[in-house]
């Protein structure tokens, strides 16, 4: 697992680096992509538990 941690450091810094981002930008990248993630599972998550009936017009 420390093998995982540590491969997954050096990619961030090496693309934090070639990015020319400061750590408060990879922050708020972080955080945005985050919340966009979270946005599309709240918009795709109920069209599973719609139930049919909703949709007899289609």
């Amino acid at each position: 697992m420390r093998k995982i941690i540590d491969r997954h450091k050096s990619f961030v810094e090496n693309a934090q680096k070639q990015l020319g981002l400061s750590n408060y930008a990879l922050y708020l990248a972080g955080i945005l992509e985050g919340a966009l993630y979270m946005w599309i599972i709240m918009k795709v998550v109920p069209w599973f538990f719609v139930s049919r009936i909703e949709f007899s017009d289609f």
